[in-house]
């Protein structure tokens, strides 16, 4: 029986929330805590900014004007201020801040700073409802999946299709599909047989292309793979995918082997097969050997030289942590087990200290801290610590759920700002974006069906910790929304913009994070 809940106390209370600076995220502190925003463009709860301190100056004004052209204004002895006095009279839309240093009689004397930015609207009292049940609606796009020729070349050839451009990365796509394979044969045992066949397929041509011996990567797997693919210029398939994976190629990013890994024991445990076991405990030897004394790994290795190619470290939270955690519980190896607990370390004590929750994507260069922030690491690190459910690791999952929502859920009107197409010609219109929704990353951020399923499975886990009701209206929302997006064939796009261009950009493996989420929904719709 679904459980009613109370939208206008809890929209209210989500209001409260994002106007407090005791339930806002946590926000840089000079000489402190750093300033996370340095590149933010909206914000849901109440921020604060880094700005310079103007020698000699005890007082400064804030004034920030809203789209309507009303000024909203306090004043303060520091230069780096919580918006908190005006934050809850600003209305939804664009602002523009600026802080003056004032004299010792109040006028003017130099301008500290400013900053434009999209005041986003909290979570309302109304949402669009699900026009179909979540169960449903994940039982028809896995259907929807299953008559597409990317799953029918693997029924029927054991093979990827050489057609489909995002088998170019095939660490990924593998892993993706082969976990959405597994939940569909539970939730349809009709299609089990086929299901279980496209699974074993996919996992064992993995298998054929793994690197072994005295390669520097033996028995990882690869992320990027171009030998099955024919002649791309003969054939017209070059597509941004394919350059991406050209462009990393010789290359590999170390989060994917360890989501094969995790593949694998799903596999394993699935089939009965060790054989999959013994290929998820070569990736975990390879992580074994190549830990550093932080706890965590290099991002990128040469596929040549087996060597770092880049400073940055994996973010370990969302994949490597819970395959060393699988791997440690299905062997009982202590060496897993420790592995884990130092990635979980470095999570602590680098990641939470300092907010840097590096976007990382196979078709992506690495970053600077700070400039390409998402949400997959912080909300698997809230999912991490409401399992714990102590007190402390609550309050954490909240405030890393909050960062998560403020930086990436749009509840109603997006940020108006405009995105030129690739060729610099005509850009898209926010205001046809579909939402409620969940942004990827600020190198692509837009509305995606994968990113508001993991809004929605993090919110899910703080309401099933004891969180409150407020968790499971967020979470419910945004899987309502998935429904609506779902075309009448079972297809759930991947972007959210409305236009016929990111219609047609479509990945089969973010449809399958939104099946995944619908069908653990559908035990709370």
């Amino acid at each position: 029986m679904k459980k009613e809940l109370d939208r206008k106390a809890l929209a209210k209370q989500a209001f409260d929330e994002c106007s407090s600076a005791e339930t806002t995220v946590r926000y840089g502190i000079k000489r402190v805590r750093p300033f996370w925003n340095v590149e933010s463009t909206q914000f849901m709860y109440v921020p604060a900014f880094h700005f310079t301190a103007v020698r000699g100056v005890r007082r400064y004004r804030y004034s920030a004007k809203d789209e309507n052209g009303v000024i909203h204004s306090f004043e303060s002895g520091d230069c780096c201020a919580l918006l908190t006095p005006i934050w809850a009279e600003l209305p939804e839309g664009v602002v523009e801040l600026t802080v003056t240093a004032l004299n010792d009689d109040g006028s003017d004397y130099a301008l500290a700073g400013a900053r434009t930015f999209f005041r986003l609207a909290p979570f309302p009292e109304d949402t669009p409802p699900a026009v179909r049940p979540y169960r449903e609606s994940a039982i028809k796009a896995y259907r929807y999946a299953m008559s597409a020729g990317f799953i029918k070349h693997w029924l029927e050839h054991g093979e990827p299709d050489p057609y489909y451009d995002l088998n170019t990365y095939p660490c990924k796509m593998i892993g993706a599909l082969v976990g959405a394979m597994i939940t569909y044969a539970k939730i349809c045992p009709e299609d089990a047989a086929d299901a279980m066949k496209v699974a074993v397929s996919a996992a064992d041509y993995l298998i054929k292309i793994t690197p072994r011996g005295d390669d520097p990567l033996a028995d990882v797997p690869p992320t990027y793979y171009l030998d099955f693919c024919p002649d791309p210029q003969k054939y017209g398939i070059i597509t941004p995918n394919w350059h991406a994976a050209v462009g990393h190629f010789g290359t590999t990013m170390m989060i994917y082997p360890a989501r094969a890994g995790l593949m694998y024991l799903e596999l394993e445990k699935a089939t009965g097969d060790e054989k999959y076991l013994r290929e998820a405990i070569g990736i975990g030897k390879f992580f074994l050997k190549t830990v550093e004394p932080n706890g965590s790994w290099y991002l990128v290795r040469s596929c040549k030289t087996g060597e770092p190619l880049t400073d940055n470290y994996i973010a370990p939270t969302e994949v490597v942590i819970p395959f060393l955690t699988a791997l440690y519980e299905r062997t009982g190896d202590e060496c897993w087990r420790s592995l884990a607990e130092g990635a979980v370390r470095y999570a602590f004590e680098t990641q939470l200290a300092s907010y840097n929750w590096e976007g990382q994507f196979e078709d992506s260069p690495v970053s600077s801290d700070y400039v390409n922030l998402t949400h997959y690491a912080p909300v698997a690190m809230a999912m991490y610590l409401a399992k714990r459910g102590d007190e402390k690791s609550l309050q954490l999952a909240k405030e890393l759920m909050r960062f998560a929502e403020d930086q990436f859920v749009v509840w109603k009107r997006p940020n108006p700002w405009k995105h030129p197409t690739p060729d610099g010609s005509t850009p898209y219109d926010t205001s046809i974006w579909h939402t409620p929704a969940a942004l990827e990353q600020y190198g692509w951020y837009v509305p995606i069906d994968a990113s508001t399923s993991d809004l929605a499975l993090g919110f899910l886990a703080l309401y099933k910790a004891g969180c409150g009701d407020l968790y499971l209206a967020k979470a419910r929302a945004l899987t309502d929304q998935l429904t609506r997006v779902q075309h009448e064939d079972g297809k759930i796009p991947t972007h959210w913009m409305n236009t016929p261009g990111a219609e047609a950009n479509f990945w089969f493996n973010c449809m399958f994070e939104s099946c995944y989420t619908l069908s653990v929904m559908s035990e709370y719709e």
